[in-house]
């Protein structure tokens, strides 16, 4: 062979093999490429401090309507809506001149029967020594006696119609039954009240003690959720705080601690009620304000996830687990607890995969390439 051409010969052969691996080079470039790379993070057991928040109207331990009981019209209102009462203080006054004229009434009836009932002791005294002395017939001073007896109860009982209209007039004072804050008046000055009424004149809300009522599904009354909220519990009460958050998202100053409201679960709901009792001194919650409850509880030993490894699908909260050969799975997961910006989960082991960016994007069955992230971040875990 010409050495020439054998010189041609082996440059073409190895251009050829060189393009031949930058080919499969780049087909395994390209291979490699169409896999989406995303972060991922192994699960290892830690602990931490969660959140289980449960939403709450609070209620006044003393919520009194106020009624009347008398008929009339209302002559005035010296309170007005929202304002502070103090035990005994007036709130409204129903006009009274007809309860006037009742007592009125009453006190002469109380002097009349008093005259009658002296002019009948006076017949028993003029008859007794009569009788004595065999003037009188003994029949006529038994007759005495009875006629006095009478006089006598009917004294009495005017005497018990005066109180009556006495105590009847004072029902047209309606003055506060504890120390509160008054809420909605429904009638105005001139209004004509009554005891018959099917709508209350008012309320006062007491000052001291709030409950804030909950419903706590029968489902998780086995769960450790609620063996750690009731781990302190003695006689119905519970030693574990209790936070709460109100309307405006402000922690409130006061903490408070559980108690059972019903010992019974109502089976139309498969719910038991909670409540939660908080000190107020100074009347900054009002009754039938609404807020969220907040119970801390410590959890050990636990799997945590953040909140952005998950998303909401059908009112369930989901995750993506990664398989073995690198393909996702969609997992519905069980919240325990809020533990800063994660989650405390029940149902993933240990050295489980989960995906922890880019959920939204993910579908189930999808093989990803995956990038270890690490663990969770949790400012709220105990160390």
């Amino acid at each position: 062979m010409n050495i020439r051409h054998y010189k041609l010969f082996v440059v073409a052969a190895s251009a050829a093999i060189a393009l031949a691996a930058v080919s499969c080079d780049s087909k395994q470039t390209k291979s490699s490429a169409g896999t989406p790379e995303y972060e991922i993070m192994t699960l290892d057991t830690t602990s931490a401090v969660a959140y289980i928040e449960y939403s709450t109207v609070i209620q006044s331990n003393t919520l009194v309507e106020i009624r009347p009981n008398v008929s009339g019209y209302l002559e005035k209102i010296a309170k007005n809506e929202g304002e502070s009462v103090r035990k005994g203080e007036l709130i409204f006054k129903i006009r009274d001149a007809d309860y006037v004229a009742s007592v009125n009434a009453a006190n002469a009836a109380v002097k009349s029967a008093e005259a009658a009932e002296a002019n009948a002791a006076l017949e028993v005294r003029k008859l007794t020594p009569l009788v004595q002395k065999g003037i009188t017939s003994p029949f006529e001073l038994e007759s005495a006696k009875s006629n006095h007896d009478a006089a006598v109860a009917a004294l009495q009982q005017a005497k018990a119609n005066y109180d009556n209209a006495l105590i009847t007039l004072g029902y047209t004072e309606i003055c506060a039954p504890v120390d509160g804050v008054l809420g909605r008046i429904y009638v105005r000055e001139g209004s004509l009240v009554s005891p018959n009424a099917a709508e209350a004149l008012t309320t006062v809300s007491s000052f001291g003690d709030i409950s804030a009522y909950f419903t706590f599904d029968e489902k998780n009354l086995t769960s450790q959720r609620h063996k750690m909220m009731f781990a302190d519990e003695e006689n119905g009460r519970n030693k574990a705080v209790v936070e709460l958050v109100l309307a405006d998202g402000t922690l409130y100053s006061h903490k408070g601690h559980l108690e059972r409201a019903s010992g019974i679960i109502d089976r139309t709901t498969g719910s038991i009620q909670m409540k939660a009792i908080f000190p107020n001194p100074d009347n900054e919650v009002l009754s039938g304000s609404s807020g969220l409850l907040r119970f801390p509880l410590t959890y050990k030993g636990c799997i945590v996830i953040p909140q952005n490894a998950t998303y909401e699908l059908q009112d369930k909260t989901m995750a993506f687990v990664v398989n073995d050969d690198n393909s996702v799975t969609r997992k519905v997961i069980n919240i325990e607890g809020v533990s800063g910006q994660n989650y405390v989960v029940s149902n993933l082991p240990t050295g489980t995969r989960i995906v922890v960016e880019g959920v939204d994007k993910l579908k189930d069955g999808m093989v990803i390439m995956p990038k270890e992230d690490g663990a969770a971040s949790d400012s709220t875990a105990v160390k």
